[in-house]
């Protein structure tokens, strides 16, 4: 939760509007449909890649990034449920604490859920931060806008580019050996006899790609000769479709690198 009582005294402002123009578009890549991603102070310190998630009802602050504020677990207070998302798999977090947040002239404190999970984002500000801020978060201008303590608008800007190396960090991570249970041998018996009657290989292996897809794919060149190329799904709008080929083009060493550590 949000504790609105230390800095920010919202019954002594006067009405406030908040606006966005089409000049809050110039210098951003478009079209897009990022997400915002800030750097904002936490405690004084700058804090990188904190996505704003107005589908958040709780402020996440992951582990690796807790540490970097120099902060212990002896500061954690207990938390008794899990957190859920989409994915159904719960996650229980480490602890919670209460963390001053600056944006602008505008500090609140925030009491943030601390997690220790994988995510290419240092934090998360959901609903209740930007409830508390009064602040209107644009994904479409890449900004979160706000009334600041001198009763003028004021902005904090999202960073594209940021948010595309996010997303080649996530691509990154997916590739993290899991563990899996396997079940034990029947005794007596030897590795892959036990499961050789019921094993069926699928009638997708060994089929081209084009082949195994329920969507019609064409295929986007990734050198001269074209014998290197990417599929792509045929029902993309232009639009989409063009967005799509410009990411993998201006990633395509890191995805060619994957793959290779992949197949070896």
């Amino acid at each position: 939760m949000v504790q609105h009582s230390l800095k920010r005294k919202m019954e002594a402002r006067h009405a406030w509007e908040i606006t966005f123009t089409e000049q809050d578009l110039e210098g951003l890549s478009l079209p897009h449909n990022d997400a915002l991603v800030l750097s904002i102070p936490f405690q004084r310190k700058m804090v990188r890649r904190v996505l704003v998630d107005q589908g958040s009802s709780a402020e996440i602050l992951y582990y690796s990034a807790f540490q970097a504020l120099g902060l212990s677990k002896d500061c954690l207070l207990p938390v008794d449920a899990p957190l859920v998302g989409f994915s159904g798999i719960p996650i229980y977090p480490l602890g919670k604490i209460v963390l001053p947040v600056y944006a602008g002239s505008v500090q609140l404190d925030v009491e943030f859920i601390v997690v220790n999970s994988p995510s290419p984002y240092n934090a998360i500000m959901g609903r209740n931060w930007l409830h508390g801020m009064r602040t209107v978060a644009s994904t479409l201008h890449q900004c979160v806008r706000f009334i600041g303590e001198s009763g003028q608008q004021e902005t904090i800007r999202g960073d594209q580019m940021v948010l595309k190396k996010c997303f080649v960090n996530s691509i990154r991570r997916s590739k993290e050996v899991q563990w899996i249970e396997v079940p034990k041998l029947p005794e007596g018996s030897k590795p892959g006899e036990a499961m050789r009657e019921e094993l069926q290989v699928p009638e997708e292996v060994g089929r081209p790609a084009s082949d195994r897809a329920v969507e019609d794919l064409v295929q986007v060149p990734i050198n001269e000769d074209g014998t290197r190329f990417f599929l792509v799904c045929s029902e993309l709008d232009e639009i989409e479709r063009a967005k799509l080929i410009q990411f993998l083009k201006e990633n395509i060493e890191v995805l060619l690198g994957l793959l290779t550590r992949c197949r070896t």
